[in-house]
């Protein structure tokens, strides 16, 4: 019978082979290393199993959420043992209370902050080693507390579906070892690691799982784990399932995305099966750049709002979801232009600023002249017929309007779009009349930034 070191580094190759390594080829992987015993295990595994031809390079992150002693002997011990394997090691150490202050903006745990910030780690990792894959060290045991976690949270197929052993360039080769095997196959070979103390802090749910329920499980449920991990596998294909449909009814309910966000007809929307609708509405969501946990209770609400025709909207996390003109849109919140952006009234001759921005103000007759520009920076001009004070000289808004010379109306979101202005859309100006109480819109300054003018006759 083979003995675990041969059995876990036979599961570690056949792993990489499944993801597509070709071992006789020259290329570059990674591994995310953190100095605990699942990290440690999977190194130790992948420098035996590849061959010379294939570069191995190591990132260890110190979060320094943990006492600086704990922290910094994490990093040094992951550093002298990649030395000792002969394995580049790079170190990323995010500042401290950076952590901290993510959480507090995002409105979110330590723990979720933490991974935000490893994977933008990671990212870079991946992108400036030129890496193929970047191999983490999940194993079975955190593969059932995952589900758990979700199943208790009120998780969908998607979420019960657990950890996939490939996402992108991230692959997981110890996915289908035990935490038993990992802590063998090091034992055996006598080779020591780290252990992070919060894991002992059952406050964290994760850590509430392994240490409390998953052994109660064990002692009143013989054979919950299988049962759990048929359940994964059945989600799994389910969600899969539910992702073919939703791609085939992209077409139906007449998809769109923009720099404004994603938008679909609203009526083929609502008449999908609920499933569909809840799949296509992460999807959009995810698409326009949530990178928090939506609430499931918004989109079920959504869902059921989709079959009113009238105008509503609901809004979570930053991102706005509303029903207009027989679509429905799905856009990151616009802040009002006293939130970001720029804005100020101009009641007279004289210098203004408003954000970044420098204007010089002159009424000649019925002419106003402004002169703009970055502080410190060349200037533009402007001549506008009959504008008078008060007027607005501010960053657009969502909804923004402007006329046409038909006499129409076009959104100034679309008027951007069309005119390529990228990321500068929300630095172009308007200038918006207050004396009437209609308070329109009556330019849209692009040339101060090298675009053209919208100027709004008569």
């Amino acid at each position: 019978m083979a003995d675990i070191r041969t059995l876990f580094e036979d599961s570690v190759r056949n792993a990489l082979i499944s993801f597509g390594l070709d071992f006789s080829s020259r290329t570059c992987i990674g591994a995310a290393v953190s100095g605990g015993a699942d990290s440690v295990s999977m190194l130790t595994a992948l420098s035996h199993v590849i061959p010379e031809n294939i570069t191995l390079k190591v990132i260890t992150v110190n979060h320094n959420i943990r006492e600086s002693s704990e922290t910094e002997g994490d990093a040094v011990f992951v550093q002298d043992y990649c030395r000792k394997l002969g394995v580049q090691c790079a170190r990323h150490d995010i500042p401290r209370g950076k952590v901290e202050s993510l959480a507090r903006e995002k409105d979110c745990g330590t723990e979720d902050a933490a991974r935000r910030l490893r994977y933008e780690a990671f990212e870079t990792f991946i992108r400036c080693s030129n890496l193929d894959f970047l191999c983490l060290a999940h194993n079975r045991n955190d593969q059932l507390e995952t589900v758990l976690m979700r199943f208790f949270s009120g998780g969908d197929c998607n979420a019960l579906s657990g950890i996939p052993c490939v996402r992108e360039k991230y692959v997981r080769p110890i996915l289908d070892l035990t935490r038993d095997d990992v802590e063998e196959y090091l034992r055996v070979q006598g080779i020591s690691y780290r252990t992070d103390s919060t894991n002992f802090d059952t406050s964290f749910t994760r850590n509430c799982i392994r240490s409390r329920i998953m052994p109660m499980l064990n002692k009143e449920i013989p054979g919950w784990q299988t049962a759990v991990s048929s359940l994964r596998k059945k989600m799994e294909e389910d969600s899969l399932a539910l992702e073919s449909d939703a791609e085939e009814a992209m077409d139906q309910i007449s998809w769109t995305e923009s720099s404004e966000g994603v938008s679909f007809d609203r009526y083929f929307f609502s008449i999908l099966n609920g499933a569909l609708r809840r799949r296509i509405l992460y999807r959009a969501i995810f698409a326009v750049g949530s990178d928090s946990r939506f609430p499931y209770r918004v989109v079920d609400s959504v869902s059921q709002r989709s079959k009113n025709p009238g105008r509503w909207a609901e809004e979570a996390c930053g991102i706005q979801i509303f029903c207009h003109d027989a679509r429905i849109f799905v856009q990151k919140r616009k802040k009002s232009a006293t939130e970001s952006g720029f804005f100020v009234i101009m009641e007279k001759s004289g210098r203004y600023c408003a954000g970044d921005w420098q204007i010089d103000v002159a009424l000649q007759g019925n002419r106003t002249v402004l002169l703009c520009g970055k502080r410190d920076g060349e200037k533009s001009s402007l001549v506008l017929e009959n504008l008078g004070f008060p007027f607005a000289f501010r960053s657009r808004q969502s909804g923004d309007q402007v006329r046409t010379s038909d006499g129409s109306f076009r959104t100034v979101a679309k008027i951007l779009e069309d005119w390529k202005c990228g990321e500068l859309r929300d630095e172009i100006p308007l200038v918006q009349e207050l004396k009437s109480s209609g308070q329109s819109i009556v330019c849209i300054w692009g040339s101060v930034l090298g675009f053209k003018d919208w100027i709004v006759k008569g």
